[in-house]
């Protein structure tokens, strides 16, 4: 019979996760890996397998967390009204305490991405998902007539994807607040 874990294999994953956003992969070392995770070198490759492993784990752990709390965020919001609340949020966060740090899939994009084909695979994953939900929200608010019917949607989602990954990576950068905010108000422009 396999032997329990003495510990909280999702619980050590989120905490790997947490330090894994702070510092990124390459710069996240097994010992800092291992005390933030409250766990032992066996435990950590007999469960995760490999800092890659884990940090793979950890970034779809992430990615699920963040797009589920954005979708409940929304939940019975008219479109328009659901696109200014995203962005609103999206502002906030990456001003918020934790804003220095990026997002923890834009961060994947830069350091990883182009490099190791799972990365990238869950970086796009995520991209599309985002896309995807900004397109219904904007052909929906089409449908009922608050968003212009003429508006390209899966055009003007890019363009709201692409100006998330910038308000990230200008907060990781430590852009002032103003510019952040300004790049969620003109995301809201292009369909309001």
């Amino acid at each position: 019979m396999p032997r329990l874990k003495a510990f909280d294999v999702d619980g050590a994953l989120e905490k790997a996760g947490e330090t894994f956003w702070t510092n990124g992969f390459e710069a996240t070392s097994m010992t800092e890996l291992l005390e933030s995770m409250g766990i032992q070198k066996g435990s950590f490759y007999a469960t995760y397998g490999s800092k890659r492993e884990a940090y793979l784990r950890a970034l779809e752990q992430y990615t699920q967390a963040r797009y589920e709390q954005l979708v409940e965020r929304i939940d019975g919001l008219r479109p328009l009204h659901a696109l200014r609340a995203l962005f609103e949020w999206f502002a906030k966060d990456c001003t918020g305490d934790a804003g220095h740090r990026g997002c923890m899939i834009i961060n994947c994009a830069l350091e990883l991405a182009h490099e190791d084909e799972e990365a990238q695979a869950i970086v796009q994953r995520n991209f599309k998902s985002y896309e995807r939900l900004f397109r219904n929200l904007i052909a929906e608010g089409q449908d009922r007539g608050d968003i212009d019917a003429g508006l390209d949607a899966p055009a003007t989602a890019k363009s709201m994807m692409a100006i998330v990954i910038g308000m990230r990576v200008f907060a990781r950068s430590g852009s002032p607040k103003s510019t952040i905010e300004a790049l969620a108000h003109q995301a809201v422009a292009l369909v309001d």
